[in-house]
């Protein structure tokens, strides 16, 4: 394996706990954003970055409204459901 194919390989990894870890509660939306920013940063000319950016958009969105509206324990069911296939489609691009 090159080493450009073994890190892209290690991001995805980190991709992946991150989701696993935010999904069980151990990480807040917030650091779930900021990890999927690094990543997506790292991979910034690959299609791969851009989809993972494309759904770091998704969840980015959510959280600032959630910040605005003071609510970030208590999301309203559509903004939960966004989170839920934005994970789904990370999760679906990492296979």
């Amino acid at each position: 394996m090159s080493e450009r194919s073994d890190a892209q390989q290690w991001l995805r990894d980190g991709v992946s706990q991150s989701i696993r870890k935010y999904r069980a509660g151990e990480i807040s939306l917030k650091t779930l954003i900021d990890d999927l920013d690094s990543v997506s940063s790292n991979l910034a000319t690959s299609p791969m970055g851009e989809e993972i950016r494309s759904q770091w958009w998704v969840l980015e969105e959510t959280y600032a409204v959630a910040l605005d509206q003071g609510d970030l324990r208590e999301l309203p069911r559509e903004d939960a459901l966004a989170i839920e296939e934005a994970l789904n489609a990370l999760e679906q691009l990492l296979r």
